[in-house]
C-alpha cells in the first residue's frame, strides 16, 4: 500500500501534528508568563517537567487501553483535551493553575501519541522506518510551527484565545474521527519481528542501552526547545526573534526525521542514530557561539541532527515487541517524554546555580555520550548493504 494514500497514517500524522502544535507553544507562553508571574528558571522548568510527566506517565496507560478498545478513541479525546487546555494557560494569574492546566494538557497528549504511533505502524516492515518519520514529521512540524502560530492567534483572537484554540481543536479531532472510520485492508503487526541477530544479542541489554540513548538525547532536545527562547532573550533578543531561533531548530528537525527514518530503512538504524547524534552535540555549541544570520544555520544544521534519531530509535524498539503495538508504543515515546521531563527541570536547576549558557554548554556533551552508547546497540543494515560494505 503506497504510504500517501495510508489513511491511518495520514490520520496519526495529521494528529500529531495537531498535539505537537499546541505542545510547541507552551514555551513562547511561559516565557510570556514569567515576568507577570515571577517565574525562575527552576520553575519554568518545573511547569515544562510536570507537563512531560503527565504525558509520559499516561502513555502506556493509553497504549494499554488502544490496544483494547481501538486507537480512535484515545487519538479524537486526545486532540480536544491539549486543545482546550493550552489557550486557557496563557491567561491563568497564579502559578498553582498554571500546574493544574499542564498536567490536564500532557494528559490529552499521552492519550494520543502511543495511538499515533500504533497507527503509522500499520505499513510494509520494509517501509516501517520511513513510515515512522512520516509519524514523526507531522509532530515535529506542528510543534515548529506552535510559537508561531501562538504568537498569530493571540494577536488576531487577544483574550478570546481560548475559545479560539478549543474550536480549532474540536474541528482536527473530527478530522482524525472521519479518517479513522475506515479499517485498513492489511495487519502488517504479525510481519514486524526482531532479527535473529537482535533476538541472539540478549534483547534485555538492547533494550537498556537503546532506553539509555533515548535518555540523553530527550534531555537535550527538551532542554533546547524550553531554553533556547530564554537564553537569547538573555542575548538581547526580542520575544519574537527569540521564538524565531527556536523556529529555526524545530522546522528543520521536522526535515531531520523524514531524513533519519528513510535512511534507516536503506543504511540500518544503528549508522543513522550514531552519525546524527553525535553531529547535535558540537551543532548545538555552535548555535550557542555565534551570532547573526548564521544563529539560523546553526539552528537548521541542530535541528535536522536531532530529528534524525527520533524515528528510528522508535522503530528499533517497537520491532522487540510485535504484539501489543499499542502498550509499547506508549512505554518507548512515554519514557521519552520522561525523560525530557526530568532533564529540563536538572537544566533549570542547574541554570540557576551555574547559569543558563553554561548549563546550554553541558548539554552538548550529552549527545556524544550518547553516540558512544549507541555504537554497542547490533548492527541492523540489510543484508544487501551489509555485503556491500
Amino acid at each position: 500500500m503506497s504510504l500517501l494514500k495510508n489513511r491511518y497514517l495520514l490520520a496519526a500524522t495529521f494528529g500529531h501534528f495537531s498535539v505537537d502544535m499546541y505542545s510547541g507553544m507552551l514555551p513562547l507562553i511561559l516565557l510570556a508568563l514569567t515576568q507577570p508571574l515571577g517565574l525562575s528558571y527552576a520553575r519554568v522548568g518545573f511547569v515544562s517537567m510536570l507537563y512531560s510527566l503527565a504525558a509520559s506517565v499516561s502513555q502506556p496507560f493509553f497504549g494499554w487501553l488502544g490496544d483494547q478498545r481501538g486507537a480512535r478513541p484515545m487519538a479524537v479525546l486526545g486532540v480536544a483535551a491539549i486543545a482546550a487546555t493550552v489557550g486557557v494557560m496563557r491567561f491563568v494569574d497564579n502559578y498553582t493553575m498554571l500546574l493544574a492546566l499542564a498536567i490536564i494538557a500532557g494528559m490529552g497528549s499521552g492519550a494520543f501519541h502511543p495511538q499515533g504511533a500504533t497507527l503509522a505502524a500499520h505499513a510494509p516492515p520494509s517501509q516501517r522506518g520511513t513510515s515512522a518519520s512520516v509519524f514523526m514529521l507531522g509532530g515535529n512540524t506542528g510543534f515548529a510551527f506552535g510559537p508561531i502560530f501562538n504568537t498569530a492567534i493571540f494577536a488576531v483572537t487577544g483574550t478570546f484565545m481560548p475559545e479560539t484554540l478549543a474550536l480549532l481543536g474540536l474541528a482536527q479531532a473530527a478530522i482524525i474521527f472521519w479518517a479513522l472510520a475506515v479499517q485498513p485492508r492489511e495487519d502488517y503487526r504479525t510481519t514486524i519481528s526482531s532479527s535473529p541477530t537482535t533476538a541472539k544479542r540478549a534483547a534485555l541489554s538492547v533494550i537498556i542501552v537503546l532506553m539509555l540513548v533515548m535518555f540523553l538525547r530527550s534531555w537535550t532536545s527538551s532542554t533546547i526547545s524550553t531554553y533556547v527562547p530564554q537564553v537569547f532573550k538573555a542575548f538581547g533578543y526580542s520575544n519574537a526573534d527569540a521564538g524565531n531561533v527556536l523556529f529555526s531548530v524545530l522546522l528543520p528537525l521536522a526535515i531531520g526525521g523524514l531524513i533519519g527514518g528513510t535512511l534507516s530503512d536503506q543504511i540500518g538504524r544503528r549508522r543513522v542514530l550514531v552519525v546524527t547524534t553525535v553531529l547535535s552535540g558540537p551543532a548545538l555549541w555552535l548555535l550557542l557561539q555565534t551570532g547573526g544570520a548564521s544563529v539560523y544555520l546553526a539552528g537548521a544544521i541542530l535541528g535536522l541532527t536531532i530529528g534524525a534519531s527520533t524515528p528510528v530509535t522508535l522503530v528499533m524498539a517497537q520491532s522487540l515487541v510485535p504484539r501489543g503495538l499499542g502498550l509499547m508504543s506508549g512505554i518507548v515515546m512515554g519514557f521519552s517524554f520522561i525523560s525530557g521531563a526530568m532533564g529540563v527541570a536538572i537544566s533549570g536547576v542547574m541554570a540557576d546555580q551555574i547559569g543558563l549558557l553554561q548549563t546550554m554548554n553541558v548539554n552538548a556533551v550529552l549527545p556524544v555520550i550518547a553516540a558512544a552508547l549507541a555504537l554497542l546497540l547490533p548492527d541492523d543494515r540489510p543484508v544487501a548493504t551489509a555485503q556491500r560494505a
